[in-house]
């Protein structure tokens, strides 16, 4: 993991397609975790609650796009074994890129698309699976560790949405400034906001 550049800025199509799945989204989650050890195809499997089978094709995809790479491969009882890692610690989607997309081709405008729905969905089996398993609790009686959830459509003035928007964009910059604490606790975070054009 040594070898993982910070950032990783998407401007082509073939990485944002990649990146459209929601299992190969909670691999990058998994993998990039409070250790950010190399893993096992065998070790995902069992993290994720996936058939090793159904992984194999999905970190060939990530590797081709480059993001993640093989850190080690050992033989082991006769099997070539090989450990992946992340190829980067964060990823960010390239404003020009994403703008280009949205305004060009029908390929680029899907792939955006299926990026935005395959990060709701993963955030969102994250979530149940973390509710189910007993990790958070909705009435918990320590408010620094009730989930924050908030769902809503408001009006207001342009000038007061412009406030929220850069508001929320001063928190998402803090959020990936934030450095890594291998002693921290785990923290999962989905912000949006978007403004409507009447």
């Amino acid at each position: 993991m040594d070898g993982a550049r910070d950032l990783r800025i998407v401007e082509d199509v073939e990485t944002l397609k990649a990146l459209a799945d929601p299992l190969r989204i909670a691999i990058l989650q998994t993998m990039s975790g409070a250790d950010r050890r190399s893993w096992t195809a065998k070790e995902l499997a069992a993290e994720l609650g996936e058939p090793q089978t159904k992984l194999y094709r999905h970190l060939k995809h990530l590797e081709e796009a480059g993001l993640i790479l093989v850190a080690e491969t050992r033989v082991v009882s006769g099997i070539l074994e090989q450990r992946y890692a992340v190829a980067q610690r964060r990823i960010q989607l390239g404003a020009d890129f994403i703008a280009g997309t949205v305004t060009g081709s029908s390929e680029g405008q899907q792939a955006t698309l299926d990026v935005v729905q395959a990060a709701l969905s993963s955030y969102e089996q994250e979530l149940v699976k973390a509710l189910r398993s007993g990790r958070i609790h909705l009435d918990d009686v320590d408010e620094s560790r009730r989930p924050l959830l908030m769902v809503a459509d408001y009006r207001m003035s342009p000038d007061r949405a412009e406030s929220y928007r850069r508001r929320l964009r001063q928190l998402a910059d803090e959020l990936e400034a934030e450095p890594h604490d291998p002693d921290g606790v785990p923290v999962n975070v989905l912000l949006t906001l978007y403004r409507l054009d009447e």
